[in-house]
């Protein structure tokens, strides 16, 4: 009981505030297109003096139509564009164009001030769309969606906002927004209807845990605090016509738990002590247990991808080396449940990063790496059964985060 306290009173610290969801914002972007697709990952290390031609000054104005067989990467800008002052300016985002064997043909500058990092979420009711948001630290007024279709981004403005979050599952939009002045709140927001409501700071939501749109209800993972008589970690309900919430828990406490994926009046979370959650609006749940969850660390989990409406496959982190991990495939529905999968490319002890399902080609995109610093390494396509498809070398490639087929 005391070394899962010392590890409850870890995690705790560690997200206790907004701030210090810092640990999310360390990665860069970079946009590939390969035949249509697009890939976001790390800016390669580039001597300062050098300088490119600029191809445009507007990410929106531009469309993605790679020639057969080329691969496009779009380097997202990594200064943040609040410091930037006449002796440090903000380096602009760079466009490479690749051979299909990952051959550099040119590279070309993307000099839009607002196309700097991102991080990146999809969701089965807009399969159409990718979301993408500013990592913290920067806390922008606005999100960028990807059209898989026409190749294009679109930027949507949310005034008097500073968005931290719009990883999301529901039919609307959702996103987590910081205080934009000292004494406001955290917001969880509508785009489409504007409706914002704020959430106290001990209900918290756990970073980049999705927020799951249900009936009238909004479910999501709280944080907690490090009072316990204000409030343990746990699973949060929120009424979407009276703006109350109720926070459910299981009798056992775990240090953290994280949500997974909602429908209907259905939400399912996972708790850092091996245990599924399925809960219902009406805060009934059912519980299990499975092995492959022990010792998991959300923290360092990437993002689930989901094949269809009840499975979904996710990487997460299982010890202290960012090459302890684990790639799992979930289930949901009555007979609910995780199992670890070993696709033919899974090497263990290699870091590897899930970046994008591509809803219309049913492609999978992965890339592998020595570890998370490792500079060089290769982009894994596979199908919806993980069987690797092709390999292309990637400069960059732990930076990268979705693929656009």
């Amino acid at each position: 009981m005391e070394g899962e306290n010392d590890k409850r009173n870890e995690w705790i610290n560690m997200l206790q505030s907004w701030k210090k969801r810092m640990l999310y914002g360390t990665a860069g972007l970079v946009v590939l297109v390969s035949a249509g697709a697009v890939y976001l990952g790390l800016r390669p290390e580039e001597p300062k003096a050098v300088s490119y031609p600029v191809i445009s000054k507007d990410l929106t104005t531009m469309t993605f139509t790679p020639k057969d067989g080329q691969v496009i990467l779009l380097y997202g800008s990594d200064i943040n564009r609040f410091k930037e002052t006449q002796d440090d300016p903000q380096e602009p985002g760079l466009m490479k164009t690749l051979s299909k064997t990952g051959k550099e043909l040119k590279t070309e500058a993307i000099a839009d001030p607002d196309f700097y990092q991102m991080m990146l979420s999809q969701k089965g009711t807009d399969p159409r769309h990718i979301y993408a948001h500013h990592p913290d630290g920067i806390e922008a007024d606005h999100f960028f969606t990807y059209d898989l279709k026409r190749g294009t981004f679109t930027k949507h403005e949310v005034p008097n906002t500073a968005i931290t979050s719009v990883s999301h599952y529901g039919k609307d939009v959702w996103l987590e927004s910081n205080a934009s002045k000292p004494k406001e709140n955290i917001q969880l927001i509508n785009v489409r209807t504007d409706k914002r409501y704020p959430i106290e700071d001990r209900l918290m939501p756990v970073f980049d845990s999705p927020i799951l749109e249900l009936n009238q209800t909004i479910a999501y993972a709280n944080n907690g605090t490090e009072d316990d008589q204000e409030g343990a970690a746990g699973m949060v309900l929120l009424d979407q016509t009276t703006g109350k919430s109720r926070v459910i828990r299981k009798a056992d406490e775990p240090y953290a738990y994280t949500a997974l994926y909602g429908a209907k009046d259905t939400a399912y979370f996972a708790t850092t002590d091996g245990v599924m959650i399925r809960l219902k609006t009406d805060g009934t749940m059912q519980q299990k247990s499975f092995s492959v969850l022990d010792d998991v660390n959300y923290w360092a989990t990437e993002p689930m991808r989901m094949i269809n409406k009840q499975t979904g496959y996710q990487i997460i982190g299982t010890g202290e080396n960012d090459t302890d991990q684990r790639l799992v495939k979930w289930t949901f529905g009555q007979a609910f449940r995780v199992e670890e999968v070993r696709p033919d490319f899974w090497k263990q002890g290699h870091y590897y990063r899930y970046l994008y399902r591509n809803p219309y080609q049913k492609t999978s995109y992965f890339t592998e790496s020595k570890t998370s610093l490792s500079g060089k390494g290769k982009l894994i396509v596979t199908d919806d059964n993980l069987k690797t498809l092709r390999t292309i070398p990637v400069e960059g490639a732990n930076g990268v985060d979705f693929v656009i087929d």
